[in-house]
C-alpha cells in the first residue's frame, strides 16, 4: 500500500468513526462534569447573597424572635428570590409567623393597600410594604404583600391583602415564583 492509498484509507476510516468517537468523548465529558458539579454543590456552604446589613427590630415577642426592619434589598429595590435561593437564609417559620400575627396589632394603611404596620407588645413596629411577586414570565404583580416562609420540603409564603379590614394566609407557591425575603433571628 502506497502513501496515497494509506492516506485515503485513513481519511475514510476517520469519516466512518469520528462521529461515534466524538459522541462517546462528549458524553463522558458531560457525565464527568455533571458528577463533579453535583459533588461540589453537595459540599457547598450556602453563601449569603445579601450585600447590605440587615437591621432587626425587637417587637417584644415571647419567643424572643427579632424580625428584620425591611425586606432584603438588591440596591434600592426589594430582592426577589426563588424558594431554593431564599431557603438558605434565616426565613421565618410558620410558627414564627403565627406568633407575629397573633400577638401584634395590625394596621392596614392606605386607601388602596400601601403597607401594613405591625406593632409589637413593646410598641416597636415593622412595616410590610406591598410587594407582589415575580411569576414565571417575570411579571410583577403588586396588589398584595408576599414573603417566603421556611417549611420542610415545601414552598410556602405569607400573603396579605386588603379586603374590608385585611386578610392573610399562608399558601403554597409555584416553583417558578420569586418572592421578597424577610428575615428573622
Amino acid at each position: 500500500m502506497n502513501m496515497v492509498e494509506l492516506k485515503e484509507k485513513a481519511s475514510s476510516y476517520a469519516e466512518e468513526n469520528v462521529l461515534e468517537v466524538l459522541k462517546e468523548a462528549f458524553a463522558k465529558v458531560y457525565a464527568d462534569g455533571y458528577r463533579d458539579g453535583y459533588k461540589d454543590r453537595e459540599g457547598e456552604i450556602p453563601v449569603d447573597l445579601r450585600t447590605n446589613q440587615t437591621k432587626y427590630i425587637d417587637l417584644g415577642l415571647p419567643s424572643g424572635t427579632l424580625w428584620s426592619a425591611d425586606y432584603e434589598k438588591d440596591g434600592d429595590d426589594n430582592l426577589y428570590l426563588s424558594y431554593e435561593m431564599a431557603s438558605v437564609m434565616n426565613l421565618p417559620t410558620k410558627e414564627q409567623w403565627k406568633e407575629l400575627k397573633g400577638i401584634c396589632k395590625w394596621e392596614y394603611l392606605g386607601e388602596r393597600l400601601e403597607k401594613i404596620k405591625c406593632v409589637g407588645p413593646n410598641g416597636n413596629y415593622i412595616c410590610f410594604n406591598v410587594t407582589g411577586y415575580l411569576d414565571f414570565v417575570r411579571k410583577l404583580l403588586i396588589d398584595e404583600v408576599y414573603f417566603w416562609i421556611k417549611e420542610a420540603d415545601s414552598r410556602y409564603a405569607v400573603r396579605m391583602w386588603k379586603y374590608q379590614y385585611g386578610r392573610e394566609e399562608v399558601e403554597g407557591q409555584n416553583y417558578s415564583n420569586k418572592l421578597p425575603v424577610r428575615l428573622v433571628k
